[in-house]
């Protein structure tokens, strides 16, 4: 149940989730329930829940950012986390 744009990397696993081009999700990563924008890399092992990203944002290794259905974690353009 999920939207994936072009040029996406995907090794890891995206569920009902909606992915911009050139996002890369590395192996083991975990994507559900969010938005991705373009050009963002979820690196190995990470896990999104209820979170939205601006373009340009880098998820670090083994990483668990969790928000709730009414009240979504936002990432800022750009941010490293």
């Amino acid at each position: 149940n999920s939207l994936i744009a072009d040029e996406c990397v995907i090794e890891g696993t995206v569920i009902n989730s909606v992915i911009f081009r050139d996002v890369k999700i590395e192996k083991g990563a975990v994507v559900k329930n969010s938005i991705i924008m373009q050009d963002c890399e979820i690196q190995a092992n990470s896990q999104l829940e209820y979170t939205i990203t601006d373009k340009d944002v880098v998820i670090r290794e083994n990483r668990k950012l969790f928000g709730y259905k009414l009240y979504p974690m936002v990432l800022a353009k750009g941010s490293v986390v």
